[in-house]
């Protein structure tokens, strides 16, 4: 039998019962600028297929400067059922969505994007939730925590709304006060501890986090001062590659605990999965 079968593939035949990708395929497309850095694809589109999903999840390098006319463009693609969103189009595509979730009106991006039934979108941000489970995962609770988050873009936002929503007190640092403190006052009229602050100073918080994309290139300036990182402090990052920042490594060398910023896309998938699943169809071959 064996020899039958690599006699088939040798001629070119198709196994018909796992064919993958075929032409019943839905799609996601990961859109950023750049793309090269994302991982979520391989790990996502081998969730879906193990849930039983014909889809994959597809990098999309799309420029800033025409985001709009290439999301006119994929709303086109008729087997395209939803797109997942980074740096730097976050903040502009909760505006190019037709509804979004009240989560990602508090934050004011998203990461998620769906096609409805009448051919809407909707958009919701599901990074913050991410960030908070690989907290949680590690043993690290944030209820009563403080917690330093430097960067108020899409990244920032959703995490600080995030730590906020689960009960810690947050201060939040971008290079733009008015960008922070137009985040600290949104969530402050909602009733969250947020505030803003003048200066990259984490002293006295428990928990930091790098919400910026500093670290992506080996010529990035550092965040903040690693000096004023201290044992007791939790560090964290949402860059993704490197894999360890250097950041991270200044943190840990100052005997601080980290966590990766790969933590925000791996616990997010199973969340954003189910934001996706009532659009995607069902039969995919399975997984080998």
């Amino acid at each position: 039998m064996a020899g039958i079968e690599s006699s088939a593939m040798a001629s070119g035949e198709i196994d018909p019962g796992n064919e993958f990708p075929n032409g019943e395929m839905r799609i996601l497309g990961l859109i950023g600028d750049p793309v090269s850095q994302v991982r979520a694809p391989a790990p996502m589109t081998q969730r879906l297929r193990h849930g039983g999903l014909n889809a994959a999840l597809v990098p999309l390098h799309v420029p800033a400067v025409v985001l709009p006319i290439a999301f006119g463009c994929l709303k086109l693609i008729r087997n395209l059922d939803g797109l997942v969103i980074t740096v730097p189009h976050k903040i502009p595509m909760a505006e190019l969505v037709d509804h979004c979730s009240e989560r990602a009106r508090l934050v004011g991006a998203i990461n998620v994007a769906r096609r409805e039934a009448d051919s809407s979108w909707s958009g919701d941000i599901l990074d913050g939730v991410g960030f908070v489970r690989g907290l949680t995962h590690r043993g690290f609770n944030p209820e009563g925590q403080s917690a330093f988050v430097i960067g108020a873009g899409g990244a920032g936002c959703a995490v600080a709304a995030e730590l906020a929503v689960v009960g810690a007190a947050v201060r939040v640092f971008d290079v733009s006060s008015d960008r922070a403190s137009a985040l600290a006052t949104r969530l402050s009229r909602a009733g969250y501890p947020v505030t803003a602050a003048d200066t990259p100073d984490p002293s006295g918080f428990s928990l930091v986090v790098n919400a910026t994309p500093l670290g992506m290139r080996p010529d990035d300036p550092l965040p903040l001062d690693p000096a004023l990182l201290s044992p007791e402090m939790l560090v964290a990052d949402v860059v993704m590659k490197p894999r360890v920042t250097s950041f991270l490594e200044q943190a840990r060398a100052r005997r601080c605990e980290i966590q990766l910023g790969e933590a925000v896309m791996l616990y997010q998938l199973d969340a954003q999965i189910e934001f996706f699943r009532e659009n995607l169809v069902v039969g995919a071959p399975a997984a080998r």
